[in-house]
């Protein structure tokens, strides 16, 4: 056995190591994939895939990624401005004639945070067959939240990658997911990625997904980071201490372009190097994506600066690119470091609605760890 295939193997068995250690300590199962440069993408998993079953994870089970999602959307609105169909700096009101304020917000606005549009995740009722519009998504927006100018800080918000989505639609004549598949996943070799709100997906490959509700803290306060629930649950799952199936909770047409696609790390892995590598898209048009950046401060997240897409984050003290996601009973984690050429993306079936939780923010140690024994072997 040559030098570098002990290497190898022993870094293999570290992060073998680093995530059992993860799912012992209270997740249920975690995929990982990574690679460096051009190099060959190495997955490494743990843990349950679906414990009634007892199932272990494989690396070509699939997990909902929820926000990183907003990648995918984003690199398919640039192909779409690439193309010529649509200017970024242009008002959204030639589409959305009625939405208040529209001719103020540009399509570039809608995919970097700073469109001032009123959010809906936070009361979103989770009703597990309700089939939601794009447009309906938009109408509890603009019922439930204040908006804001444009233009002004950047506040995260999901409202803006629907009406992108919806653009995306219009301006294609395609369903957003056939869009996305044609433009980004098909011309990147990309076959265990899908978008289940418009399109039909293998959703027996799908891990279910588990979800920590504990009793809320007699002094939680009502923001996100002072304990506040970020889901409504009441309804769908009891308050309890221990972790139930919550796969079925949110509807994937409730999340559309923010949050309803489906992959593997492996997926993710090759995304996010071609992305960054100009298989996808111009320079031109990736600066769009990852330059431009204002700085954003979210409780529980590793997220610093946000682009249009994607957002500068802090792991093992080096600054990556790309995005996190979560959904109930899910977190998802994919980055990519230009200095070194390391790509790597993480999922686990565990989450949470109180977003400080080791359950909703566990993982983000854990790729601290990996990339350390990946960069550092």
């Amino acid at each position: 056995m040559d030098e570098m295939t002990v290497s190898d193997s022993a870094r293999l068995a570290d992060l073998s190591r680093l995530l059992g250690g993860y799912t012992n300590e209270g997740a249920v199962g975690v995929s990982l994939a990574f690679s460096q440069g051009d190099s060959e993408i190495v997955a490494v998993t743990s843990g349950m895939s679906d414990r009634a079953r007892g199932m272990p994870v494989s690396p070509t089970q699939l997990f909902k990624i929820g926000s990183c999602t907003k990648t995918f959307t984003v690199a398919a609105l640039m192909r779409l401005a690439e193309s010529g169909a649509v200017d970024l700096s242009a008002p959204i009101s030639h589409w959305f004639p009625d939405l208040p304020g529209a001719s103020a917000i540009s399509v570039r606005q809608l995919v970097n945070h700073r469109g001032g549009l009123p959010e809906f995740e936070y009361d979103i009722p989770m009703t597990p067959d309700r089939i939601w519009t794009p447009a309906e998504l938009v109408d509890l927006a603009f019922q439930v939240g204040g908006q804001a100018a444009p233009g002004g800080p950047a506040v995260y918000n999901n409202t803006g990658y629907v009406l992108a989505g919806m653009l995306i639609e219009e301006i294609s004549g395609r369903s957003l997911g056939a869009y996305v598949r044609q433009q980004v996943l098909e011309p990147l070799g990309l076959e265990n990625t899908w978008s289940p709100a418009t399109e039909s997906f293998p959703a027996e490959r799908m891990v279910r997904g588990y979800y920590h509700r504990p009793p809320p803290a007699a002094n939680a306060g009502a923001g996100i980071a002072a304990g506040a629930e970020m889901w409504r649950m009441d309804g769908v799952l009891p308050y309890s201490d221990a972790l139930q199936d919550s796969s079925d909770s949110f509807p994937f047409t409730a999340a559309y372009a923010c949050g309803d696609m489906v992959s593997t790390p492996g997926d993710m892995v090759a995304f996010m190097r071609g992305l960054f590598g100009g298989k996808l898209l111009t320079r031109e048009m990736f600066r769009e994506m990852s330059e431009g950046r204002v700085a954003v401060s979210f409780p529980g997240t590793r997220m610093r600066e946000t682009g249009a897409g994607l957002f500068q984050s802090s792991y093992a003290d080096r600054l990556f690119y790309g995005h996190q996601g979560s959904i109930p009973g899910y977190v998802t984690v994919m980055q990519h470091e230009p200095i070194s050429g390391l790509t790597i993306a993480m999922t686990s079936n565990v989450g949470s609605g109180y977003r400080m939780s080791f359950y909703a923010s566990g993982l983000h140690p854990v790729l601290d760890r990996a990339v350390g024994i990946i960069l550092d072997s």
